[in-house]
């Protein structure tokens, strides 16, 4: 009678030993349905960034700063600065002539769907310099260009720059980074002297950095050239208001 009772004892504690080893395994396997339902709802709860988000806060902080109440980072002082302070910062334009902006343009310059603004600055009336707000990481930054550098601008970002005249010239496109602003040449041409005496030159020929042969350059320009150009206004509060709320 006793060892029955024993036997049926230890059958008793194997059944529930089995049982908690089963139940334990079933909480520990990240495969069960528990664990994917939570995994499911982690990965659609992250929040994304929708462009036309970035693009309302970009044209806010833009118009702000233009109306000169909040600083923007320039990259040529390295510095925060209001825009009327800029300006008149005469180190940055080696010139005691009054600076003023001329016009402005709203577009998206480096393909990222976020517009830039482009500031045409004037001495004396001239059109001698260029500066880019760029928005990045909810902070304005400002680049600065002489105006040969950026020129014939078209709506797609693309823009013609000329450096030594008519002997080295081209067409690029603006790549932003937070302390540089790089031009990607999209073509260009140069030309050297085959001689001592500087008298007979050749030219060469490139897009993309791979040297063409001189139709397929006109061709380049010919296209480039059917562009539409960007729209230019003047600078004005009213048209920065305007022109921001649009965009």
């Amino acid at each position: 009678m006793k060892s029955q009772i024993k036997c049926v004892l230890i059958m008793f504690l194997l059944s529930i030993s089995i049982t908690a080893c089963s139940t334990n395994k079933s909480s520990l396997n990240p495969n069960n349905d528990s664990s994917s339902s939570s995994n499911k709802i982690s990965d659609t709860s992250v929040p994304t960034s929708k462009p036309e988000n970035n693009k309302s806060l970009a044209m806010e902080a833009y118009k702000i700063v233009l109306q000169n109440k909040i600083e923007f980072y320039s990259i040529e002082t390295k510095k925060k600065v209001y825009l009327n302070d800029f300006l008149t910062n005469n180190e940055i334009y080696g010139t005691t002539s009054k600076i003023k902006i001329n016009h402005f343009a709203v577009l998206d310059m480096d393909g990222d769907r976020i517009p830039e603004v482009v500031l045409g600055l004037t001495v004396d009336e001239n059109p001698n310099f260029v500066e880019v707000l760029h928005c990045m990481n909810g902070e304005v930054y400002g680049y600065f260009f002489g105006n040969d550098q950026l020129r014939f601008l078209k709506t797609d970002g693309t823009f013609r720059w000329l450096s030594g005249g008519l002997t080295y010239n081209g067409y690029g496109k603006l790549r932003f980074q937070t302390n540089s602003c790089e031009i990607d040449d999209l073509a260009y041409h140069e030309s050297s002297a085959t001689d001592e005496s500087s008298t007979t030159f050749a030219t060469a020929y490139y897009i993309n950095n791979k040297l063409v042969t001189e139709d397929s350059y006109k061709a380049f320009v010919k296209e480039e050239e059917a562009k539409r150009d960007v729209t230019w206004y003047e600078f004005s509060q009213e048209n920065i208001s305007t022109v921001t709320s649009k965009i």
